[in-house]
């Protein structure tokens, strides 16, 4: 049976939430399934220099998807978004 001191140290090790990329910079997200407003806020919280009010968007293949702030998606690690000003044609 491993100590409580064993059990620390391999919950300290593990990553802390779901690691994606926000324009380029790698953010953690709390869980798998979360909506494109969570994303927005915890890139934030992480130094991310975006705002609530950025389009989000998905890389699929080539392409980018639009995801909305109440739209629900489901995350894997090192999946990547893009957050741009509602104004930047881009």
């Amino acid at each position: 049976m491993a100590s409580t001191a064993e059990a620390a140290a391999e919950l300290a090790r593990r990553p802390s939430g779901i690691p994606v990329t926000v324009n380029g910079q790698q953010v953690d997200l709390p869980d798998r399934e979360v909506t494109g407003l969570e994303i927005k806020k915890a890139a934030i919280e992480q130094g991310v220099q975006i705002e609530v009010g950025f389009q989000l968007s998905v890389r699929e293949g080539q392409r980018y998807r639009v995801i909305g702030d109440v739209d629900p998606i489901r995350v894997h690690p090192k999946q990547e978004f893009i957050a741009v000003a509602p104004d930047d044609n881009s």
